[in-house]
Formats: C-alpha cells, sequence, structure tokens
C-alpha cells in the first residue's frame, strides 16, 4: 500500500480519507483545512509518482444527506480541490497535469452522520521518485527535472548535464523537421517538469551544481 519507499509493483494502491470532501467553491480556509487533513493522512509516504496517473474517487455519503438538503457539494466540484491535496512535496504525486484519467462516484453510506473518501491511484510502478533530498535543477528555459541532495555533486552534475545534452538533440531534430514524437525518443524515461508545476519544490538552477 502506501507504506514504504517504493509504490506497490503491480501499479495501484488506494486509501481512505475519513471525511467529507470540500468543495471547489468553499472559502479558501475550509479548502487549507482539508489541505492539510490530507497531508496528514499521507504522512507515512515517502515517495512521489512521477508519471501519468489514473485516478477514480469513490465517495461515501448517506443517501438522505444527498438528495434531501444542500449541505453535499455536487460531484464535480469536489475534484480539483481532493487533487490539489494529492500533490506537491507532501503528496502522492508533483502536479495535477500528470492525471491522465480521473473518474468520481458517490455511494449510499449507512451513517449518515460521517463521510469518507477513498482514492483508487493506478501507475507505472517505475515512475515514482523518493521525497527525501529531493530538489529540481534546471536543464532547460523552464524546465526542470529531479534530483537528490544524497548523490555527490559529481552524479549530480552528470545527471544534469546528460537531461541538457538530451534536451539539447531533441530541439536540434524537431528543428531538423523530425517529428516531436520521433525525437523524443532521445530522451529519458524520466521525465520534466515546468517551473509553473512546481510550486513547494526546492529550485535549483545548473550553475549551483558546479559550486
Amino acid at each position: 500500500m502506501l507504506d514504504g519507499k517504493r509504490p506497490s509493483e503491480d501499479g495501484r494502491f488506494s486509501f481512505e480519507i475519513k471525511r467529507s470532501p470540500v468543495s471547489l467553491q468553499a472559502k479558501s480556509d475550509r479548502r487549507s483545512e482539508f489541505k492539510e487533513f490530507v497531508v496528514e493522512e499521507l504522512k507515512s509516504v515517502s515517495f512521489l509518482l512521477s508519471g501519468d496517473v489514473k485516478i477514480s474517487i469513490e465517495w461515501y455519503s448517506h443517501e438522505q444527506k444527498r438528495y434531501e438538503t444542500t449541505a453535499s457539494a455536487d460531484i464535480d466540484n469536489i475534484i480539483k480541490p481532493l487533487l490539489d491535496s494529492l500533490c506537491g512535496p507532501d503528496g502522492i504525486m508533483i502536479d495535477d497535469n500528470q492525471v491522465q484519467s480521473i473518474g468520481c462516484n458517490w455511494f449510499d453510506y449507512d451513517d449518515i452522520e460521517n463521510e469518507k473518501l477513498v482514492v483508487v491511484v493506478e501507475f507505472s510502478p517505475s515512475d515514482f521518485v523518493l521525497k527525501e533530498g529531493l530538489f529540481f535543477v534546471n536543464v532547460h528555459q523552464h524546465l526542470y527535472m529531479p534530483l537528490w541532495e544524497s548523490l555527490d555533486k559529481k552524479a549530480q552534475k552528470l545527471m544534469a548535464e546528460s537531461f541538457v545534452k538530451m534536451i539539447e538533440i531533441r530541439e536540434q531534430m524537431v528543428a531538423a523537421g523530425i517529428d516531436y514524437y520521433q525525437a523524443k525518443a532521445v530522451m529519458s524515461v524520466q521525465r520534466v517538469f515546468h517551473k509553473g508545476r512546481l510550486d513547494g519544490f526546492v529550485l535549483k538552477d545548473k550553475s549551483e551544481l558546479d559550486k
């Protein structure tokens, strides 16, 4: 499941959030409180998924509450706050642009006083990075790759330079008229991330690795 340093080898795990979801239209303090709750639930997770993911959300709520009150959020409005809570340094993935597909369903729950969410995540078992010592280094314009403080400086520099070279070759191939999808064959399986997708992470310029 979610304990340990590696995700499950079958490319799937699930976990419960034992509370009501929050609506995208809720006040910012309520959304922040929800995120803090989810982060606390995920504190044992020591990795971040770094590839494409598929997410299924199961929302358990009492039928009477859903149908006969205005206390429940609309099902489409609970998705974004939940995704935001799963992303970033304390989440289970780097950014929600990794989400390839998402489904959300609600089910009748016999406890009218309480609700819960069950989140099912599917992913490629090899696409993950460890959280400990993680930072991102700039390798091309606004693109960054993951590295770790535990690596010695020589290894950090060599890995960053290899990404710089791969991107340079890809760009030269595209400029020469080669299709992007063919040109990306020279890239590593580890994707790079745009700076705008790395809120909350430690970012470094490649020049810092030379010091």
